[in-house]
């Protein structure tokens, strides 16, 4: 009931696994409301509703947690970097190469795109890399526009294994460089290069949940009382708060995804049985639905236009269906596209793939 309480690390976080769910959701009906403004009542410049995108903040911060509570698993390895990138490979990279290559094809079937200039040669192989490159309106987005934010991840991950190179500590070694990254963000002027891109406010969440895997592993984590106070304060702020100037509007959305991930750590021990089943699998799926959902939202935007569906009715539709369309579709590419190809990538290199349904097992998941 205290405000600090000692607790050990466990191995399985269901809170934070159904937090993955709800994140996917943020990010599925902010996209389904951008989807009604452009593609069905042809307004792309009215009112957004920016606070979804907040799902994207949440799951930098589970990112940070998951990478930083691993740790204990790759104890005693030998190559500890070595087997955490093929791990991440594994987990990650399969499924968005996969993405990224059915919507080159998608692109290539339609008329108009210009597949043969240099700029989008190189726009194709950096999104296939990882690497930040501009589309031809001069916005940082790779072949499939969600893929910025693994740009980020990835990013984060090669950070990681340097530490776990140089046996150093990698909340130690991940501290000032992030921060270092965060700051060069901030007071950024002009024109940089693409790549320059990673030096952003935003690469601080990834700090944020190392440093609450750090709570955890001190034992100083907050009582449930103070944990549900800052995951229902922090996902309040994170729904009602106003789209700040960049960058520092980075920091206000990163500070409250901190507080909805630390409260949700915070209260599993209370509520970590009692979440439905349901929910759980959706949080399995969360990557899946991630990648999956802009080709879906396309299709439910022809239906609804096929269907003559106008005004408020639309919005409802667009929001419904989305969801419900893209969790669904979410959880089919997960059980059978994106299982088969860890299992696949993971034997051919070695790696230790365990795949699991249900709860969060420490290291298993990114989004």
């Amino acid at each position: 009931m205290g405000v600090i309480t000692e607790r050990a690390p466990r191995k399985n976080y269901v809170c934070v696994q159904a937090l993955r769910a709800v994140a996917a959701g943020l990010v599925v009906t902010h996209h389904s409301i951008s989807l009604w403004l452009e593609a069905i009542i042809h307004r792309p410049d009215q009112w957004r509703w920016i606070n979804g995108a907040a799902g994207v903040d949440i799951f930098f911060v589970i990112s940070g947690f998951v990478m930083a509570i691993s740790l204990p698993g790759l104890a005693g390895r030998e190559n500890k970097a070595g087997v955490f990138l093929t791990r991440r490979f594994a987990r990650v990279v399969p499924l968005y190469w996969a993405a990224t290559t059915l919507m080159l094809a998608q692109m290539w079937a339609q008329k108009g795109v210009a597949m043969e200039t240099l700029a989008m040669r190189w726009r194709v192989l950096a999104s296939y890399l990882f690497i930040p490159a501009q589309d031809g309106n001069g916005r940082l987005f790779p072949i499939v526009t969600v893929g910025w934010t693994l740009n980020f991840e990835v990013f984060f991950y090669l950070l990681f294994a340097a530490a776990l190179a140089l046996d150093v500590a990698p909340v130690a070694f991940l501290t000032p460089c992030l921060t270092g990254l965060a700051m060069a963000g901030l007071l950024k002027t002009g024109p940089w290069p693409d790549v320059a891109s990673l030096a952003s406010p935003v690469v601080i969440e990834f700090l944020y949940g190392m440093l609450i895997a750090e709570l955890v592993t001190r034992r100083r984590m907050p009582g449930r009382l103070l944990g549900g106070g800052l995951l229902g304060g922090g996902f309040a702020a994170l729904m009602t708060m106003r789209d700040w100037p960049a960058p520092w509007g980075s920091l206000a959305w990163g500070l409250s995804a901190g507080a909805v991930v630390l409260g949700a750590v915070a209260i599993e021990e209370t509520v970590g049985r009692r979440l439905p089943r349901w929910l759980l699998a959706a949080g399995d799926a969360s990557y899946a639905t991630y990648l999956s959902h802009t080709f879906i939202l396309c299709i439910v935007a022809v239906l609804l236009n096929a269907l003559h569906v106008t005004g408020t009715a639309a919005l409802a539709g667009a929001i419904a269906l989305g969801l419900a369309v893209s969790f669904g579709t979410g959880w089919l590419v997960h059980r059978y596209i994106e299982l088969p190809l860890m299992g696949l990538f993971g034997r051919k290199r070695g790696a230790a793939v365990v795949v699991v349904q249900g709860p969060l097992v420490a290291g298993g998941g990114v989004l």
